[in-house]
């Protein structure tokens, strides 16, 4: 049982990986993050950091959190204390 738990884990996080070729990426000013982007259907939010060319994929994350990150003063600080660690991520 856990075998197939863990097969569909997997699956589900490559396809959140490959829907994120799909998200439209927006430039932010921070001195950590490069690029945001998010899919609100799906939950996905993409983001590229500085001097990287690396793309993080986190999946389940609500819209409020991605609307915060967006309004957030400081976007890496805000990404650090509410996004990083707390949703399910992958490195593309």
């Amino acid at each position: 049982m856990k075998k197939i738990a863990l097969a569909l884990a997997s699956l589900l996080l490559l396809s959140v990986a490959a829907l994120a070729a799909d998200v439209e990426m927006t430039s932010v000013e921070s001195s950590l993050l490069n690029k945001v982007g998010y899919d609100s259907e799906a939950k996905v939010l993409v983001i590229q950091m500085n001097f990287s060319s690396d793309r993080y994929v986190y999946s389940d994350v609500p819209q409020t959190t991605y609307d915060g990150l967006m309004k957030a003063a400081s976007k890496g600080s805000y990404y650090v204390k509410k996004i990083k660690g707390q949703y399910p991520s992958k490195r593309k």
